[in-house]
């Protein structure tokens, strides 16, 4: 993989599915690319050189294209932030396509352009790291070429003999790099045998992964941060829109005229008589809940008799309670839509993996990539869940509200393990032992368990998160509460 980004230019070893993830999540494709198909596809990788011991990587590709006929292609990458660039050119050096078209007005000292000759950027000048060496001063050391000053000037502040060992590396294609340390002086990049005073080591990565951490994983991480906005934009939108139905419902619900239209019913009913025809209103007196006497003015239609009259507000009366009854049913449908939608969002901020992201964007009906050779309709997919084998045991954990009741109530069989995070929303997980277990083993599988339920919980990002586990026979499905079940004879456990 090569990147020209500003903020992560270099090369890296990817693997297939991270070039399909990466080539789905682009928004555009630019030039360069059917340059690339259509000069190196087929081709044969033959050659990688640093040029003049600057930041210019150029990968040599030659393709057979006859009997005893060839060509050869140059794919030349330039790491230089914000002027990075990715240049094709051919077996005599002209530039057949690049990445970032360079004018003679954009750059005093080259322009990068397809039919021009490459031009490299103005050479470092300085002293060769070799004739350095036999000499090593500090006071040279600042002009060695093929450094950045940044490190050249951390590098001469220890002792000039502890500056030499670690440069005395480089260039060497005998110098085992296995053992040197990835590490950041601020935002400087670099490898070295030790680690310098004040820089930070990448952790957890060796030399030959530095590339992974510093070019895949930004490009990784803005894709998945992209997708997993998309999928949080919709489910606040849902969660809004069913908070305002819940709003309107519970308003209906408390609607107090319906009470008073009976009464006026009721009161139009008793004082029929005296109440004159073509009135617009008439005084009349009823008793309320706690027996006093009300004397009240009751509106009237004067086109209408004091029955019709009573009748319509008796009308009214029976519109409003049959709507309060069927809001009373709709109400508990939207509220366990609401608790889903949270447990969901709780999932869904814990995800950090792009196949976590694409199950639930299947279920949401999110449309990630663009469908090729589209097939006849299938069968419904199932419920975004995760399946994880440990040689003696399976483990199912559910990526959403549907996920969880599937694996919980689909999978799980009756003595399987249940664990969800204490007193937060989250995924349920199963454990399911698939053959008898040593007590080393069984402790391995309940931690890890523990994690996942943690991980895909609202609080994933905090250390020691409780985490309850009980048989699957013990967990019942219930209306609203954090895990949507209620569970008995349960155990806790603090989960990293």
């Amino acid at each position: 993989m090569l990147s020209w980004g500003a903020q992560n230019c270099g090369i890296a070893v990817i693997s297939e599915k991270e070039k399909k993830e990466l080539i789905a999540s682009a928004k555009q494709t630019p030039p360069i690319v059917n340059a690339l198909k259509s000069n190196i596809s087929g081709a044969e990788f033959t050659d990688v050189c640093q040029l003049n011991r600057d930041r210019i990587i150029r990968l040599t590709f030659t393709k057979t294209i006859g009997a005893g006929f060839s060509n050869t292609r140059h794919l030349i990458l330039e790491t230089m932030e914000r002027y990075s660039n990715l240049i094709l050119s051919d077996e005599n050096d002209m530039v057949l396509e690049t990445a970032k078209h360079i004018h003679p007005a954009d750059n005093r000292f080259r322009s990068v352009l397809p039919g021009q000759p490459y031009s490299m950027p103005p050479e470092f000048k300085g002293i060769a790291l070799e004739e350095w060496l036999e000499r090593p001063s500090n006071e040279t050391l600042r002009s060695v070429a093929g450094f950045g000053k940044k490190l050249l000037e951390r590098l001469s502040e220890p002792e000039v003999e502890r500056a030499a060992r670690y440069l005395n590396g480089f260039y060497k294609n005998e110098t085992d790099i296995s053992s040197y340390i990835p590490q950041l002086v601020k935002k400087y990049l670099t490898v070295l045998p030790e680690l310098l005073e004040g820089a930070s080591a990448i952790q957890d990565t060796t030399t030959a992964d530095t590339g992974r951490t510093v070019v895949l994983s930004p490009i990784a991480d803005v894709s998945l941060n992209r997708r997993r906005k998309i999928i949080t934009d919709q489910i606040e939108r849902e969660t809004v829109r069913r908070e305002r139905q819940t709003a309107d419902i519970e308003k209906l619900l408390h609607e107090e005229d319906a009470e008073k239209y009976k009464k006026y019913g009721d009161a139009l009913v008793a004082n029929s008589w005296q109440i004159t025809p073509g009135a617009e209103k008439a005084c009349v007196t009823y008793w309320d809940s706690e027996g006093n006497e009300v004397r009240e003015t009751v509106p009237l239609d004067p086109r209408l008799s004091a029955a019709k009259n009573s009748a319509r507000y008796f009308a009214k009366y029976k519109k409003i309670i049959s709507a309060q009854e069927r809001a009373a049913k709709v109400l508990i449908k939207v509220k366990e839509e609401l608790e889903d939608l949270r447990e969901q969002m709780a999932i869904i901020l814990s995800m950090d993996d792009t196949e976590s992201l694409a199950l639930v964007e299947e279920e949401l009906g999110i449309k990630y990539s663009k469908q090729r050779n589209a097939k006849k309709k299938t069968a419904p997919p199932l419920p975004p869940h995760k399946r994880f084998d440990l040689e003696y045991a399976l483990v199912f954990v559910g990526l959403s509200s549907k996920g969880n009741r599937y694996v919980t109530f689909k999978l799980a069989n009756a003595d399987d393990i249940w664990f969800h995070a204490q007193g937060v929303p989250g995924a349920h997980v199963i454990l399911r032992f698939t053959s008898a277990p040593t007590e080393e083993e069984k402790d391995k599988a309940i931690k890890f368990c523990a994690s996942l339920a943690a991980k895909y919980s609202r609080n994933g990002d905090n250390p020691g998160q409780r985490v309850d586990y009980t048989l699957r026979k013990y967990v019942s499905p219930i209306k609203g509460g954090e895990a949507n079940v209620t569970y008995r004879n349960f155990s806790s456990i603090s989960a990293e």
